[in-house]
C-alpha cells in the first residue's frame, strides 16, 4: 500500500503532495520562530519615543538653556590658549629648576676632585681613625633626625652618612681612605642646600663602592642590603660612554655543573649593568655559536629585551668542546654587521664595542682571528673592539693563559670568577677600563638618567650625573692619571615638574609630558609609578601610553629631534578609568629643554583651546565681598550646597587637600587686605582664578534659583538631585539635603570637578552622557568611593559657548525605579502610538515571550534592563558574549585593542612550571636552606668556599641576589587592553541573528538620539548545543601566541643621546689583570660556612 496515497487523498505522483510534504519537513528543523520579535524599526520608534521623553527631562532639570543665556547676558569675550606659548614658559621653568641642579652637582664635583688631590693616602689607616655616621645603624647621639616632609623621612641637614654595601670590609684601607677623603663634601652639601631648599638627595658613588648621601639618614634594612651604587643605571651611564656589546658564553662539556650554573648568573648580572643607551646580545659557544635567544642582532639593552636574554640564558646546557675561533669570529661579523645598520636607522651606540667572553679557560689565543677584524694593519678604522675574559670557575683542568691573552691584546681585562660570592662585583671589572679614555680626555659631560621608582618613597625620578676624576699628579715618570673616583648626583622627581604645568590653562583634559632621546617617557599621565614594582627604569615608549598612528610617530621623531613646533591630530583618547574610548582633535605644542635630553609637550584637545577672558573686568573690594556671598553659607542650613576645588587659588591652599571652608575662610582675610591695594588685586592669589571663580558663583546662583522655583515640577521626572560644575572649579547641588547625608570622604571625593567622569567624559560630545557606577560583582569589586554616592543613573552635558569654550558641565542623578518605568512604558506603544503587544514589559504569566531588553551605554556598560538589577554597570558582554560579539561583528559597536606594558599580575609560585623573570642568585638566606644546597650542589658549594677563603678570599655571599629579599606580590607582565565604542553617528541602529543548531536569536539595537545610549532588544532562549561567549572589557593577559615578542618588534625611531665619544686614548696605561675586590674579613666567611654546615646537620636531623 502507498503510504502517502492512504494517509490523505494526494496521490503519490502529484507534485504539489510533494511540495507540501517537503515543506512540512523543513519547517520541522527549522529554528525557533521570530514571528513575536520586534521588528527593527518597531525598536527605533521606540528609541526615538525614549529620546524625547529623556530630553525633553533633561533639559527641563539642568535648565541648560537659561544657564547660557546668563553666560551670554555677561558678554564674555573669547581668547585662544596658545600651547606654544605655554610649553615655551614650561620650558623654561624646567631649564631654571635643571641649571640649578647641574650647578650644585658641579659644586660638589669641583671640591671633592680638589680634596682627593690634596689627600695623601694612609697605608697605615685604622677603622677607628676614621669617624663618620654608618647609614646601616645611625643613632641619636651619633647623628640627631628630623622628621623632614619633602624627603619623606628623618634626616640630618647638616651631616651626610655612609653607606658600604654588605660584601665590602668595612675596614678596608682603600675604603677608609676614600671616606677621610671625602669629608670636606659636606660643606659643599650643605651650600647647596642653603642656595635651594628643592634640592633633594646630593650623593657621591665611589668607584670603590661606599655611596655618600645628604642630607643623613638611617637607610633601611630593604636598601643596605639591596643597593650598591654601582649597579645603579645612573652610575655606569655616567661611568662611560655608550657601547655595543657582545657576550659569548662558553657552554662547552667542561663547564657542566655549578661553573655553567656562576656563568648564567655572571652574564645576568653583566646585563644588569647595561642601560638604554646600551645595545647588547648574547651568544652561546661550543662546537657551533647560536644565539641564546631568537634576537638576530644587537637590541637595546632595556629592561624587556634584557629579561628575555636572561630567561632564554637561564635554559642553557653544556656539552661539546670549545670553539673560539667562530665564536669570534661570529662576534666581530655581528659589529660589522650592526655597524652598517645603525647607520642607516640611527640604533646602536656609536661609540665603544666590547666583546665579554664567559669561560672556563682556553689555550689558543686565536691571533688570526683578531689580526683579521681588529688590527690597524688589516682594517681602516684599526682597533674597534676591546675584549674582556671572565675565567669562571676553580676546577678547571684548561689553562686560562690563552683566554687572559685575548684580553691583554685588545685593550681589555682579564678576571677570575671563582665563586657565586665573587659574581656581583668581578663583573663590574670591564667599567674602569671602558671610563680610561674619558678620564684621559678631561672632558665631563652632564648626565641625565632615565626615570625610576625611588627607593625611599619620593616616587618616580630622574638622576643628574657627572663624574669625577682622579687629579692627583703623578710623579716624575708615572704614566698620566686614568682612574675616576665616582660619580656624583642629584634626584629631580617628576612630581616638581609636574608643579610647572599650569593645569587651570590647559583644562581637565589637557596635559603635559616628556620624553627623552630614546621616545622613552620622563612625564606623563598614564604613566603608572604608583605600582611600586619597578626596580629598573620602566622603558615606558610614548607610543605606549597613546594609540599610535602614523601622525603620532611623526609627533614622536620631531620632539627626539629637540624640534619646536605644534600639530593637531585626530586620536583616540582613552578615559581615566580605562573604560572608554574618545575621538578628539588634539593640538600637540613641544619644545626641547637645552642641555638635556628632554623635550617636553603640552597637549590640548579642541574644546580646550578657548577660554573665557575676564582680564578687562574690574573686582573693587565690594564687589568681591559681595561676590562672597554668591557661595558662602552654612552648608548645614541654607538651601544651597557649593563646593570649591582645592586648587591653589592663593598662596598657602593646599593643592588637592583644602577644604572648602578653608579657601571660603583664605578669600576672606586676602580680600580685606585687598582694600588700598593698586587696582584691587589680592597680593598672594591668582586674580584670574578668582574672577573665574567669582563670576561663576554669581551666574549659577541665578541657576539655583530657578532650580528652587521648578523643583517640585522636576522631581516628578523621577529626578534625585541636580548639579553644575563649572571650569572656574565651583560646584553647586540642590537639594543641599541629599549631599548632606553624604560621608566626609565622599564629599571631598567630589569637590574637583575636574577629576569626575561624569565631567570629563561630557567635555567630549555634545550629547547627554549617561552613566552609572561600574559594576564588577563577578569578583566581588565595589565601586570606588566617588562613586558610591551615584547609585542612582546620573546624565551629564557640557554647557559649550562660542568657540567651543565650555563654562561647566550639568548633571541630573534618576531613580533607577522611574527611570526604568519610563523606558519600559515607551516601549507598550507601537507605531501611531497604538498598544504593541510585543514590548519590553515584563509578564509573569508567558515568560517565554517575555523580551530582554537594555540601555547601554557607549562603552557597552549596562545602564538600565528589564531583567535582573544585578546586572546594572556591568559590561554587557559579560552577561550576553554572543550578542556582544555579533553587535561588534555587525560594526555597531567597534573595538580599540592595546597592549599595556605596564600592567601588573600576581606574582606565580616559584614551584610552578613557568620559567623564573629572573635568574635568582643565592643569599644567605639560600644558603641555610638545606633543600636548596643539598639538592644541587652542597658539596661544590663547600669546596669553592674553602678554596676562595684560604686560597683568594671571596666575597661575602650576604649581597649576592639581595633584589630577590623582598619580593612584592606583583610582578611587571603585560596585558590587553579592550575599548568598545558605538561605530560612526550615522549608524543609527543595527539588527542580527546568531543561528544555532535548534533555534535563532535575535537581536536590534537602536541609538536614542541626543544621549550616549542605545536600546538593545533580543530574546535569550535557549541555544542547545552552541557554548555561550563570555566577552569582558577588562584587561587581560593575551594568550602566548597573542604576547608581543620583543624579538620581532621593529625598534623605534632613536637619537643618541650625545656625540660625545671616548672609546679609546693614546696615553691608556693597559693594566689587562689583577683585582678590583675589596674582600671581607676571614671571620666573616668563617661565620656564614659554620651557618651553612649547621643548616645541613639541622636539615638532616628534620
Amino acid at each position: 500500500m502507498d503510504l502517502f496515497h492512504a494517509g490523505g487523498g494526494c496521490g503519490i505522483r502529484s507534485s504539489l503532495c510533494w511540495l507540501l510534504v517537503l515543506l512540512s519537513m523543513y519547517i520541522l528543523v527549522l529554528p525557533t520562530s521570530c514571528e513575536d520579535f520586534p521588528q527593527m524599526s518597531l525598536v527605533k520608534t521606540w528609541g526615538d519615543a525614549i529620546s524625547v521623553d529623556l530630553l525633553k527631562r533633561l533639559n527641563e532639570s539642568t535648565e541648560i538653556d537659561f544657564l547660557e543665556k546668563k553666560y551670554e547676558e555677561k558678554g564674555f569675550k573669547v581668547s585662544k590658549i596658545d600651547g606654544q606659548v605655554l610649553v615655551k614658559e614650561v620650558s623654561q621653568k624646567w631649564q631654571g629648576m635643571l641649571e640649578k641642579k647641574m650647578k650644585a652637582v658641579k659644586h660638589i664635583v669641583n671640591v671633592l676632585e680638589d680634596a682627593f688631590a690634596s689627600h695623601r693616602y694612609n697605608e697605615s689607616i685604622e677603622a677607628e681613625d676614621v669617624k663618620f655616621p654608618n647609614a646601616k645603624n645611625i643613632t641619636p647621639e651619633v647623628l640627631p633626625l628630623t622628621l623632614l616632609e619633602n624627603f619623606r623621612t628623618e634626616v640630618n641637614t647638616n651631616k651626610s652618612a655612609v653607606q658600604i654595601p654588605t660584601d665590602i670590609y668595612e675596614g678596608d684601607k682603600t675604603i677608609l681612605n676614600g671616606i677621610e677623603a671625602t669629608h670636606p663634601i659636606d660643606e659643599a652639601f650643605r651650600k647647596n642646600y642653603e642656595e635651594d631648599p628643592q634640592l633633594l638627595w646630593q650623593y657621591f658613588g665611589s668607584a670603590d663602592g661606599f655611596y655618600r648621601s645628604f642630607p643623613g639618614s638611617l637607610l633601611s634594612e630593604q636598601f643596605i642590603f639591596q643597593y650598591d651604587l654601582r649597579l645603579r643605571p645612573w652610575y655606569i651611564q655616567a661611568a662611560s660612554s655608550p657601547k655595543n656589546i657582545m657576550i659569548l658564553i662558553d657552554t662547552s662539556g667542561s663547564t657542566y655543573g655549578l661553573t655553567l650554573e656562576i656563568m648564567k648568573v655572571s652574564v645576568s648580572k653583566a646585563l644588569d649593568t647595561l642601560g638604554n643607551d646600551d645595545f647588547v646580545n648574547v651568544a652561546y659557544f661550543n662546537r657551533d655559536v647560536h644565539p641564546v635567544s631568537c634576537f638576530e642582532g644587537f637590541v637595546q639593552a632595556n629592561l624587556r629585551n634584557k629579561d628575555k636574554l636572561k630567561d632564554a640564558i637561564s635554559k642553557l646546557n653544556a656539552t661539546g668542546i670549545a670553539n673560539f675561533h667562530d665564536a669570534l669570529e661570529y662576534a666581530f661579523k655581528e659589529f660589522d654587521n650592526f655597524y652598517n645598520l645603525e647607520r642607516n636607522l640611527n640604533q646602536g651606540a656609536n661609540c665603544h664595542q666590547a666583546i665579554l667572553i664567559f669561560t672556563d679557560g682556553g689555550e689558543d689565543t686565536e691571533k688570526e682571528v683578531f689580526h683579521e677584524y681588529n688590527s690597524a694593519s688589516t682594517i681602516p678604522r684599526g682597533m674597534t673592539t676591546r675584549v674582556f675574559v671572565y675565567n669562571v670557575g676553580s676546577d678547571s683542568m684548561v689553562s686560562p693563559a690563552g683566554v687572559k691573552s685575548m684580553a691583554c691584546n685588545n685593550k681589555g681585562f682579564f678576571s677570575n670568577i671563582k665563586s657565586f660570592g665573587a659574581v656581583r662585583l668581578t663583573t663590574l671589572d670591564y667599567v674602569p677600563v671602558l671610563s680610561r679614555p674619558m678620564v684621559l680626555s678631561g672632558e665631563k659631560h652632564f648626565q641625565w638618567s632615565d626615570i625610576y621608582l625611588d627607593a625611599l618613597g619620593l616616587g618616580m625620578m630622574t638622576t643628574l650625573t657627572r663624574p669625577v676624576y682622579n687629579k692627583t699628579k703623578p710623579r716624575e715618570g708615572e704614566p698620566e692619571n686614568q682612574q675616576m673616583l665616582g660619580v656624583v648626583g642629584t634626584d629631580i622627581t617628576t612630581k616638581n615638574m609636574e608643579e610647572t604645568v599650569p593645569k587651570n590653562k590647559i583644562g581637565p583634559e589637557g596635559y603635559a609630558f616628556g620624553i627623552n632621546s630614546n621616545g622613552y617617557i620622563l612625564l606623563h599621565p598614564r604613566l603608572k609609578a604608583e605600582l611600586g614594582y619597578l626596580s629598573e627604569p620602566p622603558n615606558v615608549d610614548f607610543l605606549e601610553v597613546e594609540f599610535v598612528t602614523d601622525e603620532k610617530l611623526k609627533l614622536r621623531k620631531n620632539m627626539i629631534n629637540r624640534n619646536t613646533d605644534a600639530e593637531t591630530l585626530r586620536t583616540p583618547v582613552m578615559s581615566r578609568d580605562e573604560r572608554y574610548v574618545e575621538f578628539v582633535n588634539m593640538t600637540y605644542s613641544y619644545t626641547n629643554i637645552e642641555n638635556t635630553t628632554f623635550s617636553v609637550a603640552i597637549a590640548q584637545p579642541q574644546f580646550g583651546l578657548y577660554e573665557f577672558n575676564h582680564s578687562d573686568r574690574e573686582f573693587d573690594k565690594t564687589a568681591m565681598d559681595h561676590a562672597l556671598g554668591y557661595f558662602m553659607g552654612d552648608n548645614e542650613h541654607s538651601d544651597d550646597f557649593v563646593l570649591i576645588a582645592p586648587w591653589e587659588f592663593c598662596s598657602g591652599i593646599q593643592e588637592g587637600n583644602a577644604t572648602t571652608d578653608q579657601i571660603e575662610t583664605k578669600l576672606q582675610m586676602e580680600i580685606k587686605k585687598a582694600e588700598g591695594l593698586k587696582d584691587n588685586v589680592l597680593a598672594t592669589c591668582d586674580n584670574d582664578m578668582v574672577k573665574k571663580l567669582f563670576l561663576d558663583a554669581e551666574i549659577t546662583k541665578d541657576l539655583l534659583n530657578r532650580w528652587i522655583e521648578t523643583w517640585n515640577k522636576v522631581k516628578k521626572h523621577g529626578v534625585i538631585y541636580q548639579l553644575v560644575a563649572t571650569q572656574g572649579g565651583l560646584t553647586r547641588i540642590h537639594p543641599p539635603s541629599v549631599p548632606k547625608t553624604w560621608s566626609d570622604e565622599q564629599i571631598k571625593a567630589i569637590q574637583d570637578p575636574w577629576d569626575q567622569a561624569y565631567y570629563q567624559r561630557a567635555l567630549y560630545t555634545n550629547n547627554y552622557v549617561f552613566s552609572v557606577p561600574y559594576n564588577r560583582a563577578s569578583d566581588g569589586m565595589k565601586p570606588p568611593v566617588n562613586v558610591t554616592y551615584m547609585a542612582n543613573v546620573m546624565a551629564s552635558k557640557a554647557l559649550r559657548m562660542m568657540g567651543d569654550t565650555v563654562a561647566g558641565v550639568l548633571a541630573v542623578t534618576f531613580d533607577p525605579e522611574e527611570f526604568n518605568s519610563m523606558w519600559i512604558e515607551k516601549t507598550t506603544k507601537g507605531f501611531n502610538k497604538k498598544p504593541s503587544p510585543v514590548n519590553c514589559a515584563i509578564s509573569e504569566d508567558n515568560e517565554d515571550k517575555n523580551l530582554f531588553c537594555y540601555i547601554l551605554d557607549d562603552g557597552g556598560f549596562i545602564v538600565a534592563t528589564n531583567q535582573k538589577q544585578e546586572h546594572v554597570g556591568m559590561f554587557f558582554g559579560e552577561v550576553d558574549g554572543d550578542i556582544m560579539h555579533d553587535m561588534h561583528n555587525q560594526s555597531f559597536y567597534s573595538r580599540i585593542e592595546t597592549i599595556d606594558y605596564q600592567a601588573a599580575c600576581p606574582r606565580q609560585s616559584t614551584t610552578g612550571g613557568a620559567a623564573p623573570r629572573t635568574i635568582n642568585v643565592p643569599t644567605i638566606w639560600d644558603m641555610l636552606n638545606f633543600n636548596y644546597w643539598i639538592f644541587t650542589a652542597a658539596w661544590t658549594f663547600i669546596r669553592h668556599t674553602l678554596f676562595d677563603m684560604f686560597i683568594i678570599g671571596v666575597t661575602d655571599y650576604s649581597m649576592i641576589g639581595a633584589e630577590d629579599v623582598d619580593i612584592p606580590e606583583n610582578v611587571s607582565c603585560i596585558k590587553l587592553q579592550k575599548q568598545y565604542y558605538l561605530t560612526e553617528e550615522e549608524n543609527q541602529g543595527a539588527q542580527g541573528e546568531i543561528r544555532c543548531m535548534n533555534c535563532t536569536r535575535n537581536w536590534a539595537g537602536s541609538r536614542i538620539a541626543g544621549t550616549n545610549l542605545v536600546l538593545l532588544v533580543t530574546r535569550r532562549g535557549e541555544c542547545n548545543g552552541c557554548e555561550e561567549k563570555k566577552l569582558t572589557q577588562e584587561a587581560e593577559e593575551p594568550p602566548p601566541d597573542k604576547v608581543p615578542n620583543p624579538c620581532f618588534i621593529q625598534p623605534y625611531y632613536r637619537r643618541r643621546p650625545s656625540d660625545h665619544c671616548y672609546d679609546f686614548h693614546d696615553n691608556e696605561t693597559e693594566i689587562c689583570s689583577g683585582s678590583n675586590s675589596i674582600y671581607p674579613s676571614s671571620l666573616v666567611l668563617i661565620f656564614h660556612l659554620f651557618c651553612s654546615l649547621v643548616a645541613v646537620i639541622l636539615s638532616r636531623s628534620v
